[in-house]
């Protein structure tokens, strides 16, 4: 499979893979790639999204072979850290899972195993949602809520026009039957979960069960934070990044969780 990929930094530098949410593509990644000049990004178009949309339909296991063989054939080393956000960081897990001699260190944000409630009671409404969220104001709304730079509406506009109500449904079907994958257990990876603050007790659940699951896994939450706050507060996710990928102290923002959660599932 043959992702489209956005590339910048210097080629001898440590690398870093940007693996973007559902219904976006790697342009969402940029404001954080702006402050990463010391590394070399490579942010690719999953499948069935934006650039990368022909490569569909998105699934996991073929999506994370994709991912693996973009860092291969891109990077030096042919390995790179990981940073994911909510789809794009249940690709990570999977990653981890099944390609785990790509990843030197992962920040994964807002992974969710424990499915989307009512996610049934939601297909056949979809196709509403979708033709809805194409009207100007909606999209507008809808990238303010998310911190999406002006400079970049079109682009979020494109990903929003290719998004059909069964696209959609299948993307939101895939991601509500994630699961831990079979592996994950051995892959030792220092890896870090970072649920924001305000997101759901799911979310919270499963970066626990994630954390307790990895050799080296660490659970943290990024205080009165949305799901999106990689994307609306680039600046401290950019500082995230770079301190976990170089062993340095975390931002205060980013704390340990207030409450033992279960596992979950």
């Amino acid at each position: 499979m043959d992702l489209f990929a956005r590339e910048s930094g210097a080629v001898e530098a440590p690398a870093i893979l940007f693996l973007h949410g559902g219904g976006l593509s790697g342009w969402s990644w940029q404001p954080v790639v702006d402050r990463m000049h010391q590394y070399r990004c490579l942010v690719p178009d999953l499948p069935e999204h934006a650039k990368s949309f022909e490569q569909g339909p998105f699934e996991m296991a073929r999506a994370a072979a994709a991912v693996a063989e973009l860092v291969r054939s891109r990077v030096r080393t042919g390995r790179a850290h990981v940073a994911g956000l909510s789809l794009g960081a249940q690709l990570g897990v999977q990653l981890l899972a099944t390609e785990p001699d790509v990843v030197d260190r992962a920040v994964l944000c807002g992974t969710n195993i424990n499915g989307i409630p009512g996610v049934g009671l939601m297909q056949p409404v979809l196709a509403l949602v979708a033709w809805i969220a194409r009207f100007g104001w909606v999209i507008n709304w809808n990238a303010r809520y998310l911190g999406i730079p002006p400079a970049q509406i079109d682009e979020y506009r494109e990903d929003v026009r290719l998004m059909t109500g069964a696209q959609l449904g299948h993307i939101i079907g895939v991601s509500s039957r994630f699961r831990i994958p079979a592996g994950l257990d051995k892959s030792v990876s220092p890896t870090l979960f970072i649920t924001g603050a305000k997101e759901t007790r799911f979310v919270h659940r499963s970066a626990a069960a994630l954390a307790q699951r990895m050799p080296n896994g660490v659970n943290r939450v990024a205080i009165g934070m949305r799901h999106d706050w990689p994307l609306s507060h680039p600046d401290l996710f950019a500082r995230t990044l770079d301190s976990w990928f170089t062993g340095a102290a975390l931002p205060l923002q980013i704390g340990q969780p207030r409450l033992r959660v279960g596992a979950g599932p």
